[in-house]
Order: structure tokens, then sequence, then C-alpha cells
């Protein structure tokens, strides 16, 4: 078992867990903030003291939220978090485009580039407005500008990431919508999709996501992978119809520290 305050680990007869400190997110709530990266449950019953244990690196933290995202099949596990007052706050969805080489897009008359600098103000104002379905907005306990100002930041210090890109969709000349993007070998993870809220509901999201694609495709990826909210109707809908394929859903608890103390 490590019990330094940025990771815990530990491998029981009943249990095994792993967590580990998020920086990010810890900087942003101004509290330390961490997540449980796997979690599993053998044998023929919990441990009792094992989760113990955990909660007590938790404690000895000073950990004001503690996220975990399971898969949708860990019922054991899941009633082991909500016994021990993390919530489940939502379901999410991973759309998956496998053979993007074959598909045939259309053109779209979107143009995809790299932003420049004097974009970056813009972009960093589209992200500040358009999420509302992600986890930090809809949970309860957490003030909702507190997801609007994580996405503002993903977007800004992401110009720090050897992997990841801001690539814009512009339209007549006037930037629509944007997407952080990571390279993976022959796979493109969509971190960050986003319409500007000036130009939702104007039937634009198929075009922006065509264009993406057809982007991707010209520069030689097979794969595409993003993770979505299963509240998000719209978009499972706008997924739907680019014919990705979605993979088995992941549950999201949150735990946090002011309505469990």
């Amino acid at each position: 078992m490590g019990d330094a305050k940025d990771k815990f680990s530990l491998t029981g007869d009943a249990l095994r867990i792993e967590a580990r400190r998020i920086s990010w997110d810890t900087g942003l709530l101004g509290f330390p903030v961490g997540e449980i990266i796997s979690l599993e449950l053998s044998g023929e019953g919990e441990s009792r003291s094992d989760f113990a244990c955990f909660k007590s690196w938790v404690k000895a933290g000073e950990y004001g939220m503690i996220s975990c995202r399971l898969p949708h099949h860990k019922l054991s596990e899941s009633a082991l978090l909500e016994r021990n007052n993390f919530r489940f706050i939502e379901m999410v969805l991973h759309p998956t485009i496998l053979n993007l080489q074959e598909i045939h897009i259309e053109d779209q008359c979107l143009l995809i580039s790299p932003i420049d600098e004097v974009d970056k103000p813009l972009i960093s104002g589209i992200a500040t407005k358009a999420f509302s379905y992600e986890r930090f907005h809809v949970d309860p306990y957490l003030n909702p500008n507190i997801g609007n100002t994580r996405y503002r930041q993903w977007v800004e210090n992401s110009k720090s990431s050897d992997t990841q890109q801001l690539l814009k969709a512009t339209l007549d000349g006037k930037i629509i919508g944007f997407f952080l993007v990571e390279y993976r070998d022959n796979l493109v993870y969509w971190h960050l999709t986003a319409i500007s809220p000036e130009y939702q509901g104007r039937g634009l999201g198929a075009r922006v996501w065509f264009s993406m694609m057809a982007q991707h495709k010209r520069d030689g990826f097979q794969k595409i992978l993003t993770t979505i909210s299963a509240r998000n109707t719209p978009v499972l809908n706008l997924y739907s119809k680019l014919n990705f394929r979605f993979n088995p859903p992941e549950m999201t608890f949150h735990w946090v520290k002011q309505i469990t103390s």
C-alpha cells in the first residue's frame, strides 16, 4: 500500500484499489481533488478494513472531492461506493469510428485548421459557455461556474501539450466551433468538441463534425474516439447520424466532503 498524499494503491484479498491526486482540478477548486482510477472487488465479499485504509488516505490528504468512473457492469463496486457516500452523477458513452479511411464524407464547405494566437480569446470564450451537460455542471453540490472555468482553463493549458492540438472550424471567415484533439498513432481522440453558442440551433453540428472527420481522413488517421454524457441527447443523436458506434458505457461517481462530513 502506498501512503503518499498524491497516490494510493492497495491490493487485498477482497479489494483492489488505486487512486491519485488530480493537480489541475486541485488548483481549480482550491482544495485537494483525487480520482479512483481502478477499483475491483474479488472473493466472496468486500473488505471493510481495506476501504477504510483508502478513506484514511483521503482524510490524511485533506481531499475535498474524489471521482470514480466504473464500467457499467461493475455493480458490486458501485454499491460499495454508494455505501461510502459516493453519488452517481452520470453515465458516459464512448462513440468510436474504426474505419475512417473507408467512409465517404461529402465536402461540407468548412475550413478546419489549427488556431492562431489571435483566436485564443474567442476559443476560450466558447469553452466557457458551450458546455452544460458534463459532470462538473450537473453535480448539484458544485457551483456550475466551476465547470465553465474548468473547460476554459483546459483549452488555455492545451498549448503546453505535445500531443494535443486545438482545431477551429471556420465558416465564411468566422470561427463557429473548435475541437481539442489528441493524436495517438492511427487514432484521434476528441477531448472537447464545441460549437459557439451563437451558432447553435442552426443545423451546423453535422457539418462541423463531418468536416473534422474529413480532415482526419486526409491526415491519414483510421480511428476516432471520444467520450460524451448519456444525458446529452442532441449529441447522442448527432453521433448516431454520423454512424459512430458506441463502446460499453461507464458510470461516474462523485464524493464531496462538504455533504458527507
